[in-house]
């Protein structure tokens, strides 16, 4: 998650995004294979549950993800958090601030993962989680609220806030401690070209971060929430080259594109 100024932004997660919370950093080696994906919040500051009720954190033996609820019984995440495994492989802790302990712990008894999620481009990274019950919400559960539609439409430089439990880049920032940084929905356009050599972004992403850089997700971050001032998921934490860099701001995948998948799958 988001802790210090100085840190870059998101890590592509090539083999699978279990330290992210956020988004992913790309790797070093200038391919045009994606960066990968996971990172944790950089630049930003720690919270409680209560103010990202929405967060849950997505878990095999530990955390290796984030999420977000989105009705009682489905949760949001990236798919290359979920890319090889199956549903039993995962647990989700919510309505908790730490990773470790307290809220509740509820297994997963269904994944779906979009069938057009491509590993190399990082496209349509999204998976759907359905739970073993449903949530009870409370202040520190809640689910968060989905675009009305494909077409709805998000300005440059509106205020977002990215939320986990990923990398902070600062040995004196807890990784177990729930952090959040707020950025600015950058230019859709400026951010493909500056990811150029990377291939650029698609229409089934979204970008948001600062052009000096300092506030972003990074590793562990990843399939975590990118949610606007009025409360709409935005985005889902997916990748990007290291974390909190100069001219390279976070790639979320963009949830409004897939708002008709999610009703399919979902209900929702």
């Amino acid at each position: 998650m988001l802790t210090s100024t100085d840190v870059t932004r998101m890590t592509v997660v090539t083999a699978l995004v279990a330290v992210v919370t956020h988004g992913a950093c790309l790797q070093s080696s200038l391919k045009s294979d994606k960066p990968k994906l996971d990172g944790k919040i950089v630049g930003g500051y720690q919270i409680n549950i209560t103010d990202a009720p929405h967060q849950v954190s997505l878990q095999t033996f530990s955390h290796i993800c984030g999420g977000s609820i989105i009705s009682p019984k489905w949760i949001l995440t990236a798919a290359h958090c979920t890319a090889g495994k199956t549903a039993e492989r995962f647990k989700i802790r919510l309505g908790s601030s730490e990773t470790d302990k307290g809220g509740k712990v509820l297994r997963v008894t269904k994944l779906v993962q979009h069938e057009k999620f491509n590993y190399s481009s990082v496209d349509y990274d999204f998976s759907l989680l359905e739970l073993s019950e449903e949530i009870v919400f409370s202040d520190t559960m809640k689910a968060a609220s989905l675009p009305e539609s494909e077409e709805e439409v998000f300005m440059d430089g509106d205020l977002c806030r990215v939320s986990g439990w990923g990398n902070t880049q600062n040995q004196n920032e807890s990784r177990t401690s729930l952090r959040e940084a707020e950025v600015p929905i950058f230019n859709h356009e400026l951010c493909s070209d500056k990811y150029k050599k990377f291939g650029g972004v698609t229409d089934r992403m979204i970008c948001a971060g600062f052009l000096e850089g300092g506030k972003d997700a990074c590793q562990g971050d990843s399939g975590g929430p990118l949610i606007n001032q009025k409360g709409t998921l935005v985005g889902v934490v997916s990748w990007g080259y290291g974390c909190a860099r100069p001219d390279y701001p976070g790639v979320y995948s963009r949830v409004s594109a897939v708002r008709e998948w999610i009703r399919e799958h979902s209900g929702i």
